[in-house]
């Protein structure tokens, strides 16, 4: 079957600072279902990169044809397959999944609110990974004010929805410019094998 997964590259998406303008107006369901469907295509992206160099294989295996019963078509399965060939660490898997796990919520269930219970829940917890992980892109991405930002946000995320969209845009920014990053740099399995051993 031929591709159906729209393509994912670094140039697709507006620059960091533009993502707030061209995705905060969305409401906070649209916001938390449409940022995680952009990283779980940019991963997708990234894996083909990262797999030998057989397209139709590639393909068949990530669900790139719209196969939701291929083995790793799902956003979950692609975190999984990203931590276990390198691509991110095991602190990014945990935020991508708590990302992806208020998709799940937003996306499955017609009477979810910001302020449920399961919503506070999976937000705190995004909250606390994110928290740990500042700089997940590089230091410089944090500025010196964020222990004053990162406690008002705790604050305000059970009480006010512009506080929950705050923190996933923050999330979503982030790792679209480390994803951006990477992208060149992504070095396929059997080339990284050819290559053998690094001289010291």
């Amino acid at each position: 079957m031929a591709r159906k997964v729209e393509r994912w590259s670094p140039n697709n998406l507006p620059a960091v600072g533009a993502i707030y303008a061209e995705y905060g107006s969305l409401p906070l369901r649209e916001l938390s279902i449409v940022t995680s469907a952009v990283l779980d295509t940019a991963l997708a992206e990234l894996l083909t990169l990262r797999l030998i160099d057989i397209s139709k294989e590639s393909e068949d295996f990530l669900g790139l044809d719209g196969d939701g019963r291929a083995p790793v078509a799902s956003f979950g399965s692609r975190i999984q397959l990203a931590l276990l060939l390198g691509l991110i660490a095991e602190k990014d898997a945990a935020i991508l999944r708590a990302l992806k796990e208020l998709r799940n919520l937003f996306a499955h269930r017609s009477q979810i609110a910001f302020d449920s219970p399961e919503t506070r829940k999976v937000t705190a917890k995004l909250h606390v990974l994110w928290t740990k992980c500042q700089g997940i892109v590089d230091e410089s991405s944090v500025s010196e004010s964020s222990p004053v930002v990162w406690k008002h946000l705790a604050r305000d995320l059970p009480s006010h929805e512009s506080a929950t969209a705050g923190l996933i845009l923050w999330v979503f920014a982030a790792y679209h410019l480390k994803f951006q990053r990477l992208y060149p740099n992504v070095q396929r399995v059997h080339d990284a094998f050819q290559s053998g051993p690094k001289k010291k």
